[in-house]
């Protein structure tokens, strides 16, 4: 029995070959004050991160989220988010949109989550995307899908895998074929004391080098919390802080690119 969490992180990582392009779809302001070392989380976000968090969500939740990359408005994407659980797995439904009329990009996403064994979680999400092609005015789509696995070595320690399209996808344009976003991202977070967690993770990208993420979490108060994190190739800097008001969970953070500048973000939960 030991080794079938063993069977299924290698799978997952082996069908990582061939994964393509960068992330462009806003995710939550705490993974961005991350600088996005998401794998081992486990929130409504985990949609953008790793759809096993999705696991541990125990009531239906409400989540939106906004960034202005390199506060240039045409670069901006906004996203929506509603988990719910059925028995003992967890559904969600997610919509995020990238840019503006001209050059316009969607993702439609329906997710699947649910605890398998005492200690592993997994997830898989099925996505739509759809591009605006102005040369041509028209809409044109294509499919996709994640999977992710989480597993609990200990309570301070928590591996995550996670796999978005890990094979081709693109629509052919007139100037050439637009591939979607793929990529495989492997980490962990540790849980140093119940206020301070740290969270790592590498990123591959084919069209590109390993890309260091990591990030660290402080409970100030009971609902409070202050996040920075660290990225690098190309470096970038992020930090951020989140609050709770009875069942809305407010988080606000700040990222900079050595080379294009600063993207702030905000978003907000609701625990219905």
């Amino acid at each position: 029995m030991k080794l079938l969490p063993a069977i299924l992180f290698g799978s997952i990582l082996f069908s990582a070959l061939g994964v393509r392009s960068q992330e462009i779809f806003s995710s939550g302001a705490r993974i961005q004050a991350l600088a996005g070392a998401s794998v081992g989380l486990s929130d409504i976000w985990s949609v953008y991160g790793n759809q096993a968090g999705l696991a541990n969500i125990s009531r239906a939740e409400i989540g939106g989220s906004f960034q202005n990359r390199f506060l240039i408005s045409e670069l901006s994407s906004r996203s929506l988010v509603f988990s719910f659980p059925v028995q003992t797995s967890v559904f969600a439904l997610t919509v995020s949109q990238f840019g503006k009329n001209n050059f316009r990009q969607e993702k439609y996403g329906l997710a699947y989550a649910r605890q398998i064994f005492p200690k592993l979680n997994f997830g898989v999400q099925f996505n739509y995307y759809r591009i605006y092609l102005p040369e041509d005015n028209r809409s044109a789509g294509s499919s996709g899908i994640e999977l992710g696995v989480q597993y609990l070595l200990s309570h301070q320690l928590i591996l995550g895998i996670h796999v978005m399209n890990p094979y081709q996808t693109g629509i052919a344009t007139m100037s050439g074929t637009y591939q979607f976003p793929g990529r495989f991202n492997f980490g962990a977070v540790f849980r140093l004391s119940n206020d301070f967690s740290l969270s790592s993770e590498l990123e591959h990208d084919l069209r590109s080098h390993l890309t260091i993420r990591s990030g660290m979490e402080y409970t100030i108060l009971e609902k409070l919390y202050l996040r920075a994190g660290f990225s690098g190739k190309p470096y970038q800097l992020s930090a951020g802080l989140g609050f709770q008001v009875k069942k809305i969970i407010v988080d606000l953070a700040g990222s900079c690119n050595q080379y294009l500048g600063n993207s702030p973000s905000v978003s907000f939960q609701y625990q219905f």
